[in-house]
């Protein structure tokens, strides 16, 4: 039972990034059954148990993001612990800046639109802003400013303005440009 447990976890994940690199390469538009499946490498029936609908796999495809970025920021390294330096290597976990955040940036991207209207979604996203809000707050405290709710609602608009700045600018302009924003905005 654990094994067929284990495998149904590997396939929901394998499906799952699957479903991220459709969305990021070609909309919600090519989120179809056949489309995922073959693009994840299992059977389309083998995903019905566990992600029976569409909604459910957009659902599923947003959950995904959160746990991302809280596992990429605890796995930042420990020092320096506070400063300048720790609350850009904070915000910069956030930022779109090498092929894996690119990816999940153009998903979030799709589905926070989509969230708008599909009811489903809107908790969900939640959630990762929430994400989101919350290594803006470290990065806040690092550089020793706590409580200030209007330094972390700006702090947290720069740092999502930035990253739909970064995906729809693509690779035509280097990112000095992202990290003297990202100075600007940290008071540096």
């Amino acid at each position: 039972m654990a094994t067929r447990s284990k495998n149904m976890r590997e396939r929901d994940a394998r499906v799952i990034a699957a479903a991220w690199r459709l969305i990021a390469r070609e909309g919600l538009g090519a989120l179809t059954v056949k489309a995922l499946a073959g693009e994840a490498g299992v059977a389309a029936s083998s995903m019905l148990y566990t992600m029976p609908s569409h909604a459910v796999v957009r659902e599923r495809a947003l959950e995904a993001i959160a746990p991302a970025i809280r596992q990429r920021v605890s796995g930042l390294p420990a020092e320096p612990a506070e400063g300048p330096e720790r609350a850009r290597m904070l915000l910069e976990a956030l930022l779109p800046l090498d092929a894996e955040r690119r990816l999940e940036a153009s998903v979030l991207q799709v589905l926070s639109a989509s969230a708008l209207t599909e009811s489903g979604l809107e908790p969900i996203w939640r959630e990762v802003d929430g994400t989101i809000r919350d290594v803006c707050a470290q990065a806040l405290r690092a550089r020793g400013i706590r409580g200030d709710v209007v330094a972390l609602d700006h702090l947290h608009t720069v740092i999502t303005g930035l990253t739909t700045q970064l995906m729809n600018r693509g690779d035509d302009r280097p990112v000095r440009w992202a990290h003297a924003v990202l100075e600007r905005a940290l008071g540096g």
